[in-house]
């Protein structure tokens, strides 16, 4: 890195440090030219912008600044776990606050959780603490009506990361008693006997299918964090491949319409739940997930989840309102753009439509279970096929020179020569416009 492209602290900084400032500013470079290099996405090696870079140093800056004024550098250069968790303590209960003396808006605060997150990242993979940071309260956007959705590309990379991601305990820090039984997963993972099972097997089978499973369901059925806290076990029906959520627990007294699985979600679902017979934390639960210290989940550490998979994924969530509902968002446009709008409030569980949808009924499970196919297979051309464009005018299908029998049973019959989308719901519409030509809204 040229000395053009080195980032200073602030002056404020340097000041308040006094006579570590010079061994904070070579830190704080050090951690600016990781970034540079890696801190998009560390496992990857993908490097963040310049101007990313900036605002995470610029952040950190600040949270060392906070850090003085109730606490010293013990070591002259680094952050501690324990300041890190005094500072987001502090910014939770507004006792850090805005030069003008207002308070930090939940974005900002948000913005400084993702920044110490990223900090103990670098301080993490490049070998200076022995395991990563977890902050006990995790900072969310605030109204979730705003949150911005994902692209087809994204939906795709991002569930394609969470499949991947999870790992086991390290082998020779875990307990004789937990290693046994972590032994037998591992021996079903890889189809070994358990008596057979070593360290390498855990390195060849660290992968859990907890975070695949939770966002693939997720981006599957639009739960929302209170339904993803409460789900148990027998909120699915295995023959079904499908979930079905309580009415005390469904959110905004939202219908229990059965919510359908793609038979890949439903294979990785089946995965986890087998997986987590073998895991303490859930020996005296019924609870589908829990967190990394075995609590059910909240919005704020789904949110926290969420965007360290952004991170696996290389997608920009820097500069974006994306929360748990961008998942909930992206089922619900990714659903009307394949299917139709009574399909899609079936699956969101939408309470009041926007169509006479009384006059069909709800869409079958069967339909929309197909829907959510089409819009995997949508997904994963628009990630892996540059050229593809999932929002380009979809080819049309003529349908002509056709007689069909008139319905009076007059003995006439009539031409249609009509183009019309290649989608079922268009189909349906010509069908019915066909059979009630006097009903002219196709219902």
């Amino acid at each position: 890195m040229t000395d053009s492209d080195r980032r200073s602290i602030t002056t404020k900084l340097a000041e308040a440090l006094g006579d570590d400032a010079s061994r904070v500013e070579q830190c704080l470079e050090e951690y600016y030219e990781w970034l540079l290099e890696q801190g998009k996405n560390p496992v990857r090696n993908t490097p963040m912008s310049a101007r990313g870079a900036a605002n995470y140093h610029d952040r950190i800056d600040q949270l060392y600044r906070f850090t003085l004024e109730f606490d010293d550098l013990r070591n002259g250069r680094r952050l501690t776990y324990v300041q890190a968790d005094e500072l987001i303590r502090r910014l939770d209960n507004d006792e850090i606050r805005k030069q003008s003396g207002g308070e930090y808006a939940s974005t900002s605060k948000r913005k400084f959780g993702d920044a110490l997150q990223k900090y103990f990242t670098w301080l993490y993979e490049t070998g200076v603490t022995a395991e990563p940071w977890e902050p006990k309260v995790v900072f969310v956007d605030g109204d979730h009506e705003s949150a911005d959705s994902l692209s087809y590309s994204e939906r795709y990379e991002l569930r394609q990361a969470a499949l991947e991601y999870g790992s086991l305990p390290a082998y020779y820090e875990t307990a004789p008693e937990e290693r046994d039984r972590i032994d037998a997963l591992v021996a079903q993972r890889l189809g070994k006997l358990k008596a057979d099972i070593t360290q390498r097997d855990w390195q060849q089978a660290d992968t859990s299918a907890k975070v695949g499973s939770l966002i693939a369901v997720t981006i599957e059925t639009g739960m929302i964090p209170i339904e993803i806290e409460h789900a148990t076990l027998d909120w699915y029906d295995t023959g079904k491949r499908a979930f079905k959520i309580p009415a005390e627990y469904a959110a905004k007294e939202r219908p229990t319409t059965e919510l359908p699985l793609t038979d890949e979600t439903a294979d990785i679902f089946s995965d986890w739940v087998r997986e987590r017979r073998h895991l303490e934390a859930y020996d005296d639960t019924n609870r589908i997930w829990l967190n990394q210290r075995g609590n059910p989940y909240t919005s704020g550490t789904l949110c926290y989840l969420l965007r360290q998979l952004c991170e696996e994924a290389g997608i920009d969530h820097e500069n974006r309102k994306i929360v748990w509902y961008s998942l909930r968002h992206n089922l619900g446009q990714t659903f009307e753009d394949t299917a139709d709008i009574s399909a899609t409030k079936d699956q969101l569980r939408h309470q009041y439509l926007e169509t006479t949808k009384g006059i069909y009924g709800e869409t079958a499970t069967e339909k929309r279970r197909q829907t959510l196919e089409e819009i995997q297979e949508t997904a994963e051309k628009a990630a892996t096929d540059d050229a593809y464009n999932p929002y380009a005018p979809e080819d049309t299908e003529s349908i002509g020179g056709s007689d069909l029998e008139n319905p009076g049973g007059d003995g006439t019959t009539m031409h249609v020569d009509v183009k019309i989308k290649d989608t079922m719901a268009a189909r349906s519409r010509l069908a019915r416009n066909l059979l009630d030509p006097d009903d002219e809204d196709g219902e």
